[in-house]
């Protein structure tokens, strides 16, 4: 890849992410030789035209695309990464790098010199694309390869929240015992944090405003059940009741916002839930998913509303789950443990309870989220 000359682009208001930074000095290009790009729908410029497609456009076209979990195209369901021949937006050939071996990894990205990542993380430890991060990491090890992080802003900006991850369960959805379960970094601090554990170097082109999402950017979701910033504000705490067998709204269309199951008291529910004051306002509601867990069965359940700023969410997911256990949801223990990284049975049965065991999981994590400072790349 040859890098072009300096051409800056018109400028149409609000902070650059990395991509932009990239495209108004392609020059930071030179010497990256033959390039891959791992990106999917939320990697565009801020007018919505796709990284490829702008890259292209700026002299530095990728030879191959690569995909995490939903694909390049985003059209997978959850654990779902479908192949493409081809993208359809740049014409370049695609490949995906979802749950796969450092081997497997390394074998997919031969041939380049330079792997480009332009994801749009959401700052949660279980949210798969550190994940595959984390894997295009280790196959760096095993041939050479230079990885550059196009940075993006955390949309639940730098706030930190735990429990931090018991090694022992580590896992495709808690790769590092280093990232509390809210890490209140960028993908670039992640990939920074995770770089140092694998020993292996990573470059990060900085963004801009790096712990809030402008007004004047389009949120593209980066995954199909995100289709906007309230389901993503609500999603490190609603994705917990993935542990359960009730709905978390998936197959609405309110993921995140939706949470219910068959038979429950919809008005009870609601009813505990705003005694705890949480910060939100649960409505009784019923609903129908399409897909996804209950489909087709009416669900009686909650419709939660933020009140205000984004604040701490673990309390909310915790009080959450144990209020639908007590109407009868029943808990997948290995998944829960997976999630919140801690032993299923240190989370008490009643939302009073989880609440107190919160405590001490958030003091914990933001303790050790100074051990992190020396990865931040922007100040807090």
């Amino acid at each position: 890849m040859h890098a072009p000359q300096e051409t800056a682009p018109q400028e149409t208001g609000g902070p650059r992410v990395g991509l932009e930074h990239l495209l108004a000095r392609p020059g930071q290009a030179a010497g990256w030789g033959r390039t891959g790009l791992l990106t999917n729908p939320s990697g565009v410029t801020r007018d919505l035209t796709p990284a490829a497609v702008a890259l292209a456009r700026a002299g530095l076209t990728p030879e191959r695309l690569f995909g995490p979990e939903h694909g390049v195209d985003g059209s997978g369901a959850p654990g779902e990464a479908p192949e493409l021949e081809r993208d359809a937006a740049s014409g370049l050939p695609t490949t995906v790098l979802y749950h796969l071996s450092a081997e497997e990894t390394a074998r997919r990205l031969a041939g380049l010199d330079t792997l480009i990542v332009d994801l749009q993380d959401v700052g949660v430890r279980f949210y798969t694309y550190v994940s595959t991060v984390r894997d295009v990491l280790r196959a760096a090890r095993l041939r050479p390869l230079r990885i550059v992080i196009l940075d993006r802003p955390n949309p639940l900006g730098f706030t930190v929240e735990g429990p931090l991850l018991d090694p022992a369960f580590e896992s495709y959805v808690g790769i590092s015992a280093q990232l509390p379960l809210r890490h209140g970094l960028t993908i670039g601090e992640v990939t920074r944090v995770l770089a140092a554990a694998e020993g292996v170097p990573v470059h990060v082109i900085p963004t801009d405003a790096p712990d809030a999402w402008h007004p004047q950017r389009p949120w593209v979701p980066p995954s199909p059940n995100l289709p906007d910033l309230d389901a993503t504000a609500l999603y490190p705490a609603g994705a917990l009741v993935e542990a359960l067998d009730a709905s978390e709204g998936r197959g609405t269309a309110l993921p995140f916002r939706l949470f219910g199951a068959p038979g429950l008291d919809a008005q009870a529910l609601a009813a505990r839930l705003n005694a705890l004051n949480l910060g939100v306002t649960a409505r009784p509601a019923h609903f129908t998913p399409t897909t996804s867990k209950h489909a087709g069965q009416r669900c009686a359940g909650v419709h939660l509303h933020r009140t205000g700023p984004t604040g701490d969410l673990l309390p909310l997911g915790l009080a959450l789950l144990t209020a639908l256990e007590e109407q009868g949801a029943a808990r997948n223990a290995d998944w829960l443990q997976k999630l919140l990284g801690v032993p299923s049975g240190d989370l008490p049965a009643t939302p009073e309870a989880a609440l107190h065991a919160a405590a001490a999981w958030q003091d914990a994590a933001r303790a050790h989220a100074r051990t992190l400072r020396p990865h931040h790349l922007y100040a807090r």
